[in-house]
């Protein structure tokens, strides 16, 4: 039985899994505390989990191992704390926009958090005759002097021509500098935009390294050579060769993991994932069986990188209980945003009841710098408890059977009668407040979210140890069905060892043409096969960015393994359970490969259609007319059904929306708004189509 470990690298803990790469049964699992202060970072927490989990899978003779994948906070984190390097920018730039690029890439100073900002250094260069090696080297060699710790390279128009940054990562790589340039990160035109991205990334690159190395070590001497991988923000995987150039694209791939086990173990289509765990709660979103995605912003700043649209509430299972003190009156203030986790404080519901007898109420600061106004109970022995949200629900008993956050409610009831002599109320009552105010912070950041994505009646996901102390009530207060899967404590980790390879490649494409799209696709696909997605796995889907006269292509692909296995497999339930859904009543099966279906309504006369993909997603969905054959069939109906749907606004003539599937791609042309334009690039789809079956799509849109 091969296995696959996902290692998850939180906050407060570190928590590593092995999974029966068939099955997705949890056959090992280690959770240590997170190693923030270990002279090797929280790098030092995954290395211990990863080596747990390697010696009980031995133990029970299970194995191989085929990959270990990880994600982590560090990203966010460093970015957060200010635990950033100095980054020098080489601008670069051609006449007539010499100006103009030097402004757009000296961006200064960049705020990270309050009181925190990430200093970067400028130097640039007129390459208006060419890109000169010994200019470059010059350059960088004056950028270190002055205190940089790592380069970014900016290239007006390095979007269309890359070989000036090029140039420069190998110039700095012969320096023995660690160095990445804006192209990498985006295809998208904007170059302040894209010097801030590529400064942000930089910034992190020397503690992402640093990390790479130790997982990778740990990995090897664990295990024979396995892939070692790590998560992306955007819930799919790469290879370590990948992050580490690109360490700011692992931005919440904590929350990405979460969501990418709940997608694995929930089926569903619409869904508020809610993480809960010691210190935060994390909020993110499926929508048609995707998670949303959005571009991560730095504070002011939002940059090129595309990672899951998560919303941070300060209060989890751990956090603990503030009072303060008004007119001679001591009652209840707020919940967290400090837990006993950080604090150190054990959690009082899991104490046994006599532990409590004579304990005492008193305020404290639970770290140097906390207003002294948390409450926590000291027993006889002298021994601090906290008082968390998890007792308050525990106390109530609103946490379910079963739950990895259920405790003694009789030992949480009596920890709330001491603490509420404290402040003048009875302890159900005191324990009703602090879940309420929880209940109030969260319950509002999800509905919002869910509103402002027109997300109707989805369902609450529970995920994380601390989920069942507060997902229950939250979806209650909102009037939403809630479900938490099995072994949601640790989904984190269970979403990185059953990860997918997922890249996105975004252009700017000013002059739309067929070969154009065609080239965005080819860059998708390497994309991924540079990622560590297996050949012949990589499933295409396309999409169009009109309002940035963009396009961008998604790849998603099984993780190449030596033992040659795949792990992509058609769920054919699930994805005519998505149709029902998308489509009501008993959707009709247009057509279908090994990568997508295209249904309709039963009896619709193929106008609405439902295109889902072999996860049970759902790609697209409206109305349009479908066409479905061989190349050439289908060929030959465009030809003749292209020019009825063109529309005419005086002298300009613009093409139907038309989408192709053809093999494992699905191609948006549109963009390729002219008739003629559209139509070449149809064609020459279906001229590559050979005996495949090709559909297309086309609609109004």
């Amino acid at each position: 039985m091969a296995v696959r470990i996902g290692v998850d690298v939180g906050g407060t803990f570190t928590k590593a899994v092995a999974c029966d790469s068939s099955t997705g049964e949890v056959v090992a699992r280690s959770v240590v505390p997170t190693t923030h202060a270990s002279p090797s970072g929280v790098a030092d927490g995954a290395v211990q989990a990863i080596s747990a989990v390697a010696e009980e899978v031995a133990a029970a003779e299970r194995g191989p191992v085929e990959l270990v994948a990880h994600s982590t906070t560090q990203a966010v984190n460093a970015l957060l704390e200010g635990d950033t390097s100095v980054v020098g920018v080489l601008g670069m730039g051609r006449r007539p926009d010499l100006k103009r690029a030097r402004k757009r890439t000296e961006v200064g100073d960049i705020r990270l958090a309050p009181g925190r900002h990430l200093t970067t250094l400028h130097s640039f260069l007129d390459v208006t005759q060419g890109v000169d090696e010994g200019a470059v080297r010059h350059a960088i060699h004056e950028l270190i002097e002055g205190g940089a710790d790592v380069i970014v390279a900016s290239e007006a128009f390095g979007v269309e021509d890359a070989r000036g940054e090029w140039l420069a990562l190998r110039v700095a790589e012969e320096m023995g500098v660690p160095a990445c340039a804006g192209h990498e990160l985006t295809g998208l035109y904007g170059l302040e935009m894209r010097t801030v991205t590529g400064a942000l990334n930089a910034s992190i690159l020397p503690t992402a390294l640093h990390t790479a190395q130790l997982v990778q070590e740990a990995a090897i001497r664990n295990f024979d050579d396995v892939p070692v991988l790590v998560m992306r923000g955007d819930g799919g995987v790469v290879n370590l060769d990948v992050m580490k150039r690109h360490p700011l694209l692992t931005a919440f791939s904590g929350p990405a993991a979460s969501v990418a086990g709940a997608i694995r173990r929930v089926d569903v289509q619409d869904a508020v994932v809610i993480e809960v765990g010691g210190t935060s709660t994390n909020i993110a979103l499926i929508q048609n069986g995707r998670p949303v995605l959005s571009y991560v912003r730095v504070l002011d700043h939002v940059t090129c990188v595309r990672s899951l649209d998560v919303r941070v509430v300060g209060v989890a299972g751990g956090s603990l209980i503030r009072v303060k003190n008004k007119v001679g009156r001591t009652r209840l203030a707020d919940v967290g945003p400090r837990s006993a986790h950080i604090a150190g404080l054990p959690y009082a519901c899991f104490e046994p009841l006599e532990e409590l007898d004579g304990a005492t109420p008193h305020l404290v600061a639970p770290r140097a710098g906390d207003p002294a106004d948390y409450l926590v109970l000291e027993s006889r022995r002298g021994r601090r408890l906290g008082l968390t949200l998890t007792c308050a629900a525990n106390a109530l008993d609103e946490v379910p059977a079963g739950a990895y956050a259920k405790a003694d409610p009789n030992a949480a009831r009596r920890a709330f009668e001491i603490a509420g002599t404290l402040v003048g109320l009875d302890g159900q009552e005191l324990a009703r407040r602090v879940l309420s105010i929880a209940i109030h912070k969260v319950a509002g950041v999800a509905s919002e979210a869910a509103s402002e994505h027109k997300l109707s009646a989805p369902l609450m996901v529970g995920v994380g140890g601390g989920a069942g102390a507060l997902v229950p009530a939250v979806a209650s207060a909102i009037g939403a069905m809630w479900e938490m899967p099995e072994d949601g404590e640790v989904i984190s980790s269970i979403g990185d060892a059953q990860s997918v390879v997922r890249v996105e490649v975004e252009r700017t494409l000013t002059r739309a043409s067929a070969e154009a799209v065609a080239q965005v696709h080819q860059e998708a696909e390497a994309a991924a096969l540079l990622a560590g997605a297996a050949p012949g796995t990589i499933e295409l889907q396309s999409e169009s960015l009109p309002e940035r006269s963009a396009l961008r292509v998604t790849a998603y692909g099984a993780i190449a393994l030596q033992s040659g296995t795949t792990d992509l497999v058609v769920d054919d339930d699930r994805i005519f359970r998505a149709a029902r859904r998308a489509l009501g009543g008993e959707p009709r099966l247009l057509f279908g490969n090994d990568f997508f279906s295209v249904f309709a309504p039963d009896g619709s006369d193929d106008r609405a259609f439902a295109v889902i993909d072999r996860a049970g997603a759902v790609i697209q969905q409206g109305v349009g007319k479908i066409i479905s054959g061989h190349g050439s069939e289908v060929a030959a109906a465009l030809e003749e059904r292209i020019p009825a749907l063109v529309r005419h606004y005086g002298p300009v003539a613009v093409a139907p929306a038309l989408r192709l599937i053809r093999g494992a791609r699905l191609v948006d042309l549109t963009l390729l708004s002219n008739p003629d334009t559209a139509r070449e690039a149809a064609l020459a789809e279906c001229a590559l189509a050979h005996d495949e079956g090709v559909i297309a799509i086309l609609s109004r849109d």
